[in-house]
């Protein structure tokens, strides 16, 4: 993350991350950073031993642009997206290393949920069906 975040018991799902600090439209709110957020090839997560497939599906997102699961190092392994209808408070920005920004959409106040696009996820629909269940 490269703004300051805590995370905490989410409405819209177990665990989420808010906002500590006051975070201002148009400025990156989480970018991939090699060394640290780990990738994982969708062979190895569809093969691997079925607790650490369990831990990527739940922590992890699959890149929307390459066969490849993302594990962020930090906080955003508790991102959720919207409630159904509604829009996030961040969007996909241009690239760096092979993987997009995440940009303010808005004004994001302290203690405000971060909320991720369904876009930055292909394996968005498993894990919004999972939820509603």
């Amino acid at each position: 993350m490269t703004v300051k975040v805590t995370v905490g018991k989410s409405n819209i799902h177990g665990q989420g991350v808010f906002a500590a600090e006051n975070i201002h439209k148009g400025q990156v709110v989480w970018m991939f950073t090699p060394g640290l957020d780990q990738v994982f090839s969708d062979f190895s997560v569809k093969w691997g031993e079925p607790r650490m497939r369990a831990f990527i599906h739940e922590r992890a997102y699959l890149s929307p642009h390459e066969p490849q699961w993302i594990l962020p190092c930090d906080e955003a392994q508790y991102w959720n997206f919207p409630q159904r209808g509604e829009e996030a408070n961040t969007y996909m920005g241009d690239k760096q290393d092979d993987e997009q920004m995440v940009i303010a959409a808005r004004d994001i106040t302290v203690g405000e949920e971060l909320t991720i696009p369904p876009e930055s996820d292909a394996d968005y629909e498993r894990k919004i069906s999972q939820r509603e269940n």
